[in-house]
């Protein structure tokens, strides 16, 4: 059913179905659905593109403070202080709309944890311990060029960039996602907003 990293450990989480029961020492055969597979990769990229989307819209002051995607949607949580207005929500669709209209090239990319954390307009989540050496992950931009300093890349050049730390499972090219729309925006704490969104066929 799923696999986490819990302190260098890699961890299958299933249930035994039927009569059968687990014992130290098995063999057990595990095996990716990648068909589920292919549903989450949409909402995990534009998981991606919204963090950056409400940056634009809201300010820097957005952080990420959780998020969930599965097969049917995305759910992602943020700091904000307050309802966004149905004005701020339409931009917001809207950015994400774009980048999927645009059809960029989703890239991944291995690089040291030193190496990787000075890239122009980087995000990672305040407080997570990140492994070195770590995944990168880009919309639209070019990690080599970014990790390598080229061309003189800023922050202000890289700010419709979405690049994060990131181990999952994603897009090759944002046209995959087909479609985003926001299904609601709520409070789930002082300070914290949701946004659970859809893409694809559903959307």
């Amino acid at each position: 059913q799923d696999v986490q990293n819990y302190g260098g450990f890699i961890l299958h989480v299933g249930v035994v179905s039927g009569e059968g029961e687990l014992r130290r020492g098995q063999t057990v055969k595990s095996e990716v659905d990648y068909a589920n597979r292919r549903r989450i990769a949409p909402n995990h990229t534009m998981t991606h593109v919204l963090n950056l989307a409400l940056r634009n819209e809201l300010g820097d002051n957005v952080d990420q403070k959780g998020s969930l995607c599965d097969s049917d949607k995305l759910r992602f949580d943020f700091s904000h202080g307050k309802a966004m207005t149905a004005k701020q929500l339409a931009s917001v669709e809207k950015q994400v709309q774009d980048v999927i209209e645009k059809a960029l090239k989703v890239e991944t990319k291995v690089l040291p944890l030193a190496v990787a954390s000075e890239i122009p307009g980087l995000r990672a989540v305040f407080g997570e311990t990140y492994p070195d050496p770590v995944r990168v992950v880009s919309v639209g931009g070019d990690l080599d060029a970014l990790s390598s300093g080229a061309g003189g890349v800023s922050n202000e050049d890289h700010m419709d960039v979405s690049t994060e730390f990131c181990g999952g499972t994603h897009l090759s090219n944002s046209k995959e996602a087909e479609a985003f729309v926001i299904a609601e925006e709520t409070a789930v704490a002082k300070g914290i907003r949701r946004i659970v969104a859809l893409t694809g066929e559903p959307a």
